[in-house]
This record gives C-alpha cells, sequence and structure tokens, in this order.
C-alpha cells in the first residue's frame, strides 16, 4: 500500500483507541496495532498498482506516486499533531525502503541493511489461513487499474474516521446536555 492508506490507518486505530485508559496502555495498543496493521496492509498489495521497482520513464506511475507524495504530506500536516503516534507506528517499516533506496541511489552499501529487515518481520502474517489464500490469488501489482482499489480502501478508511468523529462528537453534546439538564435539578 502507499503511505496515505498506512498514515489513514494509523490515524483511525489511534482515533478507536481514543477511550482506553490509562493513556499508556493507549498509546502501546496505538503503536503495536498501527504497527501491525502496516504488514496487513502491505499484504495486501498485491491487488493495487505496486511495481516492486520505480518506473521512472513511465508518465503514469510518476503522476500517480506524485500524487501520493502529496497526499502524504497534507495527511502529515492536517493530522499529525493529534494522532503523531498511530501515523508515526503505521509509516515506520517504510524506513526499510528509504534506507536501501536511499543508498542505492547514492551507491553506497548499509552492510546491516541490505534487506528489509522491518518489513521481513510480517513474514508470520503469511502463514495465517487468511493471508496464505490471498497469497495463492494472481499479483495485480503492475495492472494500473489496482489504484482504484488503492483509493477505494483510502476512502473507506476516511469514512470510517469520519464516522468516528461525527460519534466522538454527538458523545460531547450529550454529555453537555446532560450536564445542563443536571444544573436545573
Amino acid at each position: 500500500m502507499q503511505g496515505p492508506t498506512h498514515l489513514v490507518m494509523g490515524v483511525l486505530i489511534q482515533k478507536i483507541l481514543r477511550k482506553v485508559e490509562p493513556i499508556s496502555l493507549r498509546y502501546f495498543l496505538t503503536a503495536f496495532l498501527a504497527f501491525i496493521s502496516h504488514g496487513v496492509l502491505d499484504r495486501l498489495a498485491r491487488f493495487t498498482y505496486h511495481p516492486p521497482t520505480p518506473l521512472f520513464e513511465d508518465p503514469f506511475w510518476i503522476i500517480y506516486h506524485l500524487a501520493m507524495v502529496l497526499l502524504s504530506v497534507l495527511i502529515v500536516v492536517k493530522c499529525w499533531g493529534e494522532y503523531k503516534v498511530g501515523m508515526g507506528f503505521s509509516i515506520l517499516p517504510d524506513l526499510d525502503w528509504v534506507i536501501i533506496h536511499t543508498s542505492s541511489f547514492f551507491s553506497f552499501q548499509t552492510s546491516f541493511w541490505g534487506r528489509p529487515i522491518i518489513h521481513n518481520l510480517f513474514n508470520f502474517l503469511d502463514f495465517l489461513p487468511l493471508f496464505r489464500y490471498l497469497n495463492s490469488l494472481p499479483d495485480l501489482s503492475l495492472r494500473r487499474e489496482g489504484v482504484v482499489i488503492e483509493c477505494g480502501i483510502l476512502l473507506m478508511l476516511v469514512s470510517l474516521i469520519c464516522i468516528l468523529g461525527r460519534r466522538a462528537e454527538s458523545d460531547i453534546e450529550g454529555a453537555s446536555r446532560n450536564s445542563i439538564i443536571e444544573q436545573h435539578y
């Protein structure tokens, strides 16, 4: 999956856990679940447009990835203050690719980070029945139509965040009304 999908998943996880007490448990669960969500979403990347190597000669690839970078920046700017734990841990595994691609681009090797170390932590998911089944399905990562699937997943996550936001607002309004009623009696 692309950066925006991981970031929005981190926001959703932190929003879902907003009432967990004590706060240390909330942050632990947010960090753990956001981190694991990266591996889960990456297992679904085979159904999205996700070529394994950069296609710098392909205008579609360039435009799509520029849009993903801009959307990632927008999400970080808008949400970082309140959801930094969920967002940070949801995107943390991509540090692998930053290091590997940067070292490759500048033609230097890192003896300790030649492979995606963090991403390899998620290999256990491939032994779970659901992911074993998904891995048996065709790989669509080179097909441009996969952009629609990624955008659909992203929109679904954003919709869930909006629904949770509305529920939180109605909880606050209900608490305010109850407080006003209690003051009159």
